[in-house]
């Protein structure tokens, strides 16, 4: 029997939802909303895909997890940037903490969860895995969600060359991807039965990245003449259909049900060029380069156009563009001369800021941030900037992996660009590409009902490190003590969470009793794999 139901809507913000629920657009979740309780999920900082999901599992803040991006360092005394994988979710998750107590887990479509690993129950790994290696546990899940869904699929690729200036082609291909993501939950949760069922959407956080400036009339590259107005209501529309079925099977099970974001999302009007902008300070210098390697990368903004604008009249030359920005991709800390700058920009990030010290004089961080205070007094300058240090956004053991600084532009309205930019412009106006008109916030959602939570319209304020314990304690389940989340006890019936009930021990101590028992084989393990039919 499944006690709860967790379903993630990759970058849902209230400034898009609440349009359409009060348009009787998406009835599925406005009737949730109406039968339980809602409100603001605060993101990480940043608020991006790799650092969130990985939060709201584990409850834990990046200066634990040591995650601020897709790309990380192991090694405070390097600049080697490995991606964000599975082993980082292992053993901290809240998901091992109940396969540890002998509760089944199903976990769908979880972003940079790969490859998966043995839990009680099953995993399926989403954004960040390998579409032709195994990316479900057990390994024969993969054929029977191919077979569901007539061929499963991992991901859109809504940035890719084959999609600029051809909207409907994305839409169809977005709306298809739903349409799979539904078959697979459905058939995962009437025939696998988990207690614990977590899955998660990708295709909204994909279109609202394209499709912003077609919804938003204020956007900077809004064109009325262009069309596709509708393209996010539609997207949404079918989500909510989603939605519908997955609080059906909540509704058979007697079971709550969450619905959450990673982050909220908004329009993207200006970019900041932030290595640009450190270069002309005197604050980074280019290495020395080949006359190719320097053309390549000065010129690197019109290969970019160029390969989009082929693909655009030629979609089945779309090998084509994408070898004319995969040539000149770099890691983050190419081109930069460590010897001589004091700071760069890693490329790999354009939500916010980041930016990594090469000198431990606290004159020249001191320097940095004042510079960076100042850009609101240029003529071109933005309305506001906030620069945080990481000790002002994280505390734990791996605090000394962030970067050194990191700000917001505009409430994130303002992209911060990294990569080349051949005008050598420090700002510019709209987006950094077409395709990424919108981009994230910290303002996520949650909104949940069920038989423990309450009905009336109580606005819930939430932190993303809280849906851990939260979840936990939905299960009757102690909750580690290293998780930075609390309970939310206004989510409740009455807020019936008393805090002198709430059991905590150690991770280690948590999880170690669900290893035990799993070398084990205990009895109860194995019949629920034979329940899965695995053995």
């Amino acid at each position: 029997m499944t006690e709860v139901i967790v379903l993630g809507l990759d970058g849902a913000t209230w400034e898009v939802l609440m349009p359409f629920i009060e348009d009787g657009l998406l009835p599925n979740i406005g009737n949730i909303i109406t039968t339980g309780r809602s409100g603001k999920l605060e993101s990480t900082f940043p608020p991006i895909t790799a650092p969130a999901w990985l939060s709201m599992a584990t409850g834990q803040n990046p200066g634990k997890t040591g995650v601020f991006y897709f790309l990380n360092r192991d090694d405070p005394n390097s600049f080697d940037f490995e991606p964000l994988g599975s082993d980082k979710f292992y053993g901290k998750s809240f998901w091992d903490v109940l396969s540890a107590r002998d509760q089944s887990v199903g976990v769908f479509n979880y972003p940079m969860l790969y490859p998966p690993y043995d839990i009680d129950g099953f995993m399926v790994s989403g954004l960040g895995s390998d579409a032709d290696d195994t990316i479900t546990y057990p390994e024969p899940l993969g054929m029977e969600l191919d077979k569901v869904t007539d061929g499963y699929q991992v991901k859109v690729s809504y940035a890719d060359p084959k999609y600029q200036g051809r909207p409907d082609a994305l839409k169809q291909d977005l709306l298809e991807i739903i349409e799979k993501r539904e078959q697979a939950i459905d058939y995962l949760l009437s025939e696998k039965n988990p207690d614990h069922f977590f899955g998660i959407i990708s295709a909204t956080d994909w279109a609202q990245h394209y499709f912003w400036r077609y919804h938003d009339e204020e956007h900077a590259l809004y064109d009325p003449e262009a069309g596709h107005e509708d393209a996010l209501q539609q997207i949404w529309e079918r989500v909510d259909e989603t939605v519908g079925l997955v609080t059906e099977h909540a509704r058979g099970e007697d079971a709550n049900l969450l619905l959450v974001s990673d982050h909220g999302f908004g329009p993207v009007n200006r970019t900041f060029h932030s290595n640009e902008w450190l270069k002309q300070q005197g604050f980074s210098y280019a290495e020395e380069q080949s006359l190719i390697n320097q053309t390549r990368t000065k010129y690197f903004p019109y290969l970019r156009r160029v390969g989009e604008a082929v693909v655009r009249f030629a979609p089945q030359l779309n090998d084509i563009g994408k070898s004319i920005g995969e040539s000149i991709r770099s890691s983050p800390g190419d081109g930069i001369d460590f010897d001589r700058s004091i700071a760069f920009a890693p490329r790999q990030n354009i939500t916010c800021g980041m930016i990594y010290m090469l000198t431990d004089d606290p004159d020249d961080k001191r320097a940095v941030i004042d510079e960076l205070d100042k850009l609101v007094d240029r003529n071109d300058g933005p309305e506001s900037i906030e620069v945080y240090e990481p000790e002002d956004l994280y505390h734990g053991p791996k605090l000394d992996l962030a970067p050194d600084l990191l700000f917001e532009i505009n409430g994130f309205e303002c992209a911060v660009d990294p990569r080349p930019t051949a005008e050598n412009n420090v700002f510019s106006d709209g987006s950094p590409s077409k395709a990424r008109n919108g981009g994230h916030n910290q303002e996520g959602i949650l909104i949940a009902t069920g038989p423990d939570i309450g009905t009336d319209d109580a606005a819930i304020e939430a932190d993303i490190y809280d849906i851990a314990p939260t979840l936990l304690y939905l299960h009757d389940t102690s909750i580690p003590q290293e998780m930075d989340g609390s309970v939310l006890g206004g989510l409740f019936e009455d807020e019936i969470v008393d805090d002198q009930l709430i059991s905590t021990d150690s991770l280690e101590n948590l999880v170690s009793i669900g290893k035990s028992s799993k070398r084990k084989d205990d009895q109860e393990v194995q019949e629920r794999l034979k329940d899965l039919g695995y053995i």
